[in-house]
C-alpha cells in the first residue's frame, strides 16, 4: 500500500503541472493575440496570477476525488487492470477539471466585464492595477466558491457501492 502513497503523489504533481501549463499557454495566447497586452505590463500579470490561482483551487479540487478513486478501486486487489482503471478516472478528473477551469475563468471575466461601465481589457492594457486586482480576485474568489461543486462531479463519477436506503 505504500507504493500508492508515491503514485497519488505522482498523480497531484502531474496535475498540477499539466494544468497550470495547459492554462497559462491558452490564456497567454488568447489574450496576446485578442487584446495584444504587452508582456511587461504589471496589471496583465496580476490577471494572469489570478487566473493560474483560480486554475490551481479549481485543480486541486479534483485530486480528492483523484485519490479517493485510486484507493477505492485498489482496495482488494492491486494489479494492471485495477491501476489502469484508476488512471482513466484521473484522466477524466483532469479533464472535468480543465473544462470547469475555463469555464469558471472565462464566464467569469465576461461578465462581469459585461455588467461594468468600464472597460477593464483597456484599462489591464494602460497598466491600471486596481482593475487588474480586481479582476484576479474575480477569478479566485469564483474559483473558490466552485471547487467543491467540481469535487461533487468527479466524486459522483466514482463507482462506489450502493448503500441500503432507510426510509
Amino acid at each position: 500500500m505504500d507504493y500508492l502513497i508515491i503514485l497519488q503523489s505522482a498523480v497531484a504533481f502531474g496535475i498540477g503541472i499539466v494544468s497550470l501549463f495547459l492554462v497559462y499557454r491558452l490564456m497567454h495566447a488568447y489574450l496576446k493575440k485578442v487584446f495584444k497586452l504587452a508582456e511587461m505590463n504589471t496589471a496583465y500579470a496580476t490577471v494572469k496570477a489570478g487566473v493560474l490561482l483560480g486554475n490551481s483551487l479549481l485543480m486541486a479540487s479534483v485530486i480528492g476525488p483523484g485519490i479517493n478513486a485510486i484507493r477505492f478501486l485498489n482496495q482488494d486487489v492491486v494489479n494492471t487492470t485495477t491501476i489502469s482503471t484508476s488512471i482513466g478516472y484521473v484522466l477524466i478528473f483532469l479533464a472535468i477539471g480543465m473544462v470547469f477551469s475555463l469555464m469558471v475563468i472565462a464566464a467569469g471575466i465576461l461578465i462581469l466585464f459585461q455588467l461594468t461601465r468600464v472597460n477593464e481589457w483597456e484599462e489591464i492594457r494602460n497598466n491600471n492595477i486596481p482593475t487588474a486586482i480586481i479582476s484576479a480576485a474575480l477569478i479566485v474568489g469564483l474559483s473558490l466558491i466552485m471547487k467543491d461543486h467540481v469535487a461533487s462531479v468527479c466524486e459522483m463519477l466514482i463507482p462506489y457501492p450502493d448503500l441500503m436506503q432507510i426510509r
